[in-house]
């Protein structure tokens, strides 16, 4: 192609047509302007639809995996829930008498074995770590799901916080006391229990302290909300065709 333009070009030159070889000329210029143009639109096309591609399949992984985490939020939110019920019946017993009645050392039983907290939401990341580990965060389109992803870590850290220093909590301090004085499975039927400990200031502090720290992860930090709220709009918006 390129040894036919040349023979039409030296033709005009040998001929004496120099007005029109340069008309002829432009318009080849023309020419190869337009057809580096067309390639590169089409190395775009290729580009955008192996991204559309690319980004279809982590949105999917993403949804999946956040669907996954909001289950196991929603499961170790329960147990905070119900270590929070527990305690605050517990309190409602206070002061506890140095002679419990039977009915209510069935509850107090109960309630003890289920105000331990402890629980701690550990999501999965590894979408999100694929995507840092690539700096692949652009390839998302929507910018609020980009915005969410790229927070989702600190957020979780902040939560998790309050998670642990529960956690830390109830190992060191609240089982502490607790295994000196009482059965491992709360059972009052055992003389061997220590019905004394039930009226001592200490048992009543690590109770409300216990109580407290729970109600701080479920209420007073604002984190679980902030946690709840991001993990239901990334899975919102990461559902097929939630991202255009």
């Amino acid at each position: 192609m390129l040894k036919f333009f040349r023979k039409i070009r030296q033709n005009m030159l040998s001929e004496g047509k120099t007005t029109k070889y340069f008309k002829y000329a432009i318009g080849e210029i023309l020419l190869v302007v337009m057809g580096i143009l067309i390639a590169l639109q089409i190395n775009n096309w290729n580009e955008n639809r192996i991204n559309s591609n690319k980004e279809t399949a982590i949105l999917a992984n993403i949804h999946k995996e956040f669907q996954q985490n909001r289950k196991q939020l929603d499961s170790v939110v329960a147990q905070h829930r119900i270590s929070h019920n527990n305690s605050t019946k517990i309190i409602k017993l206070f002061p506890i008498k140095s002679k419990p009645k039977p009915a209510v050392l069935d509850s107090l039983s109960f309630q003890l074995f289920w105000s331990f907290a402890g629980a701690t939401f550990n999501p999965s990341q590894t979408s999100i770590n694929a995507l840092a580990s690539t700096s692949s965060f652009d390839i998302i389109k929507n910018e609020t799901l980009r915005d969410l992803l790229i927070s989702w870590n600190d957020l979780i850290t902040d939560y998790q916080e309050e998670e642990l220093r529960s956690r830390d909590y109830i190992i060191n301090q609240y089982d502490a006391y607790m295994s000196k004085h009482f059965d491992w499975n709360y059972n009052f039927k055992d003389e061997r229990n220590n019905f004394d400990a039930l009226q001592t200031l200490e048992f009543e502090y690590l109770v409300k302290n216990n109580h407290d720290l729970v109600n701080q992860i479920l209420v007073s930090s604002g984190e679980l909300k902030k946690v709840q709220e991001t993990l239901d709009n990334i899975i919102e918006l990461s559902k097929p065709n939630s991202n255009d």
